[in-house]
């Protein structure tokens, strides 16, 4: 079984995807992927965007690379045709490599990157747009408008308009852990009864 596990800046899914970890799923954090694509693909991203986006030591500091896409669209279309190939080959080898696990697929924007095309079944976190602003100021401690922008830049970014032919489960993940903890789980108990 593969689960693509998608929503919106700050909605939790990394929070739910512990709940499967626990349960024996093997994850691909795609975010985690795309740090690993710019190191990989730094020359291409230092010759695209110049050395501003570095760090002294030469390395790219993604705070300042963020900054620079996050504000411009084109440069945010360049970037990701620089990255987004190397991450999904990625998510690939390891989906095939790992064919006989419970895989979940943990990617903010699994359509846009077409990794839904790899998924059996995929689950939507729905979180209110107040806790999504709260924790993206506790978490990444960016100004609110870096975060407005952020939010702004995913609004067409929702299940209701994905054609698919895989189930589509949605999680709402309000401030209640124990809530969020027991839908979680028999959504993993009706998954893993089906393989």
């Amino acid at each position: 079984m593969v689960l693509g596990l998608t929503g919106k800046y700050c909605s939790g899914k990394n929070f739910v995807a512990r709940f499967f970890t626990l349960r024996g799923w093997y994850e691909l954090d795609v975010d985690r992927f795309g740090h690993d694509a710019l190191i990989t693909m730094s020359d291409s991203i230092v010759k695209a965007f110049s050395t501003d986006i570095l760090f002294k030591d030469g390395s790219i500091d993604r705070k300042k690379l963020g900054a620079v896409v996050f504000s411009n669209k084109s440069k945010l279309s360049l970037l990701e045709s620089i990255i987004h190939p190397e991450m999904v080959n990625r998510c690939r080898r390891e989906v095939e490599i790992n064919s006989n696990r419970n895989i979940l697929i943990n990617a903010a924007i699994l359509h846009h990157m077409k990794l839904n095309y790899l998924c059996d079944s995929i689950l939507w976190v729905e979180s209110s747009l107040f806790s999504r602003l709260t924790r993206g100021i506790r978490r990444d401690n960016l100004s609110f408008l870096s975060i407005i922008r952020r939010i702004y830049g995913q609004r067409k970014l929702d299940a209701k308009y994905w054609v698919e032919d895989v189930d589509i489960h949605s999680i709402q993940n309000s401030c209640s852990g124990n809530s969020l903890e027991a839908d979680v789980n028999s959504l993993i108990d009706k998954l893993e009864e089906r393989v």
